[in-house]
């Protein structure tokens, strides 16, 4: 029995295939192109290592609009060579010709024998053989989808080999049966090998991520993070409850959620350089008591998240401190959080539209 290989098709395998109607996303991702009708993938030959090699099963997951059909052709040759048009060419010279119509290397395919399913995820190959294997996906109908997760082996059953040789039959109605579990076995099998990876901050799965913060201590409950940044909260999260309490917890989190260096302004600190007659500007700006800090940001956070962002930064603010985040506006104006160099500018005549966070203020002109 042939040594069992399973053939990822990825990225790299992508590049060098054919595509048309398809973007390629991520890893193992092709996009449909929403407003083309018809779209279609020739993947580069699986070489099967050996003659007369025997395939298994063919897998892919998809997600597409209802009034759209996925169909699925595959087909096995010994040679990469061809009789075309009274003369030999390779085929892949014209699955890889953009000049050669869809059609045409659709209609090429069914001559050679290519089995072919509409709108199944997996598909066992058996009646192929041949050592070099060739898949084409189409998609047609308008709206969106997506395919990814596509893979094939050549081993499509491991239970078969348990029962007595005279059951053994490649392709029969009896082992075609087997492979149903097998297939099952298989990939259950595959989730148990790659557990690892679910307690991997860089492979687990997203929503396992706030699991992880909970066991740091950290309620992060609300989806209010991307995932990028989630999981780069959660790579940090040992330092984080390290220093917590401290005005460096406050400042990486705030660098890790918005993505810029805040400002930390003390009332405390503030109070002792402060002259008698700018008291009361000062506790305007910044707050009457000791505890009171200011965070400043440039980073515009609409009111549901900033509500959210406060939630977490609670969670590592010193005890007894009020924590106020305070956005710089460019257009503030005297003894209201602007700083020369920051936030400072000469107003001018400006152009304002609703809902777009206008201020009206002494500096804004309504025109008709």
């Amino acid at each position: 029995m042939a040594e069992y290989h399973k053939y990822s098709i990825k990225q790299n395998r992508f590049n060098r295939s054919f595509l048309t109607g398809f973007e390629i996303e991520g890893e193992t991702k092709l996009r449909c192109v929403p407003d083309t009708y018809g779209r279609l993938f020739i993947c580069d030959s699986i070489d099967g290592i050996e003659s007369g090699a025997k395939w298994g099963r063919l897998h892919l997951d998809y997600k597409i609009h209802e009034d759209m059909v996925i169909t699925t052709y595959a087909a096995a040759l010994e040679e990469k060579e061809i009789w075309w048009d009274d003369r030999l060419i390779y085929v892949e010279d014209i699955f890889k010709n953009s000049e050669i119509p869809k059609k045409d290397k659709i209609q090429i395919l069914e001559k050679l024998g290519a089995i072919k399913r509409i709108n199944r995820t997996d598909i066992l190959l058996y009646e192929l053989e041949g050592r070099y294997l060739y898949l084409c996906v189409e998609v047609q109908g308008l709206g969106e989808g997506e395919i990814s997760n596509l893979w094939v082996d050549n081993h499509g059953d491991f239970f078969l080999d348990t029962f007595p040789e005279v059951y053994q039959d490649y392709g029969s109605f009896f082992h075609r049966y087997m492979s149903v579990f097998s297939g099952v076995y298989m990939d259950f099998q595959e989730k148990i090998d790659k557990v690892a990876d679910f307690l991997d901050i860089d492979t687990a799965p997203v929503q396992f991520l706030p699991v992880f913060c909970q066991w740091m201590g950290l309620d992060v409950s609300g989806d209010f993070l991307t995932e990028e940044k989630l999981r780069t909260l959660v790579r940090e999260a040992y330092h984080l409850n390290r220093t917590k309490g401290t005005r460096e917890a406050l400042l990486r989190v705030c660098e890790i959620i918005l993505g810029e260096k805040v400002i930390i302004l003390e009332k405390n600190v503030m109070q002792k350089n402060t002259q008698a007659e700018n008291q009361e500007i000062y506790e305007g700006l910044y707050g009457k008591g000791i505890y009171d800090v200011t965070l400043l940001i440039h980073t515009y956070v609409p009111e549901n998240q900033k509500s959210q962002l406060m939630f977490l930064l609670n969670q590592f603010k010193p005890i007894r401190t009020n924590l106020k985040i305070k956005f710089l506006d460019q257009k503030g104006s005297l003894d209201g959080h602007v700083y020369m160099d920051m936030n400072a500018q000469v107003m001018d005549t400006q152009v304002v539209a609703l809902d777009e966070r206008a201020g009206l203020d002494s500096n804004v002109m309504l025109k008709e």
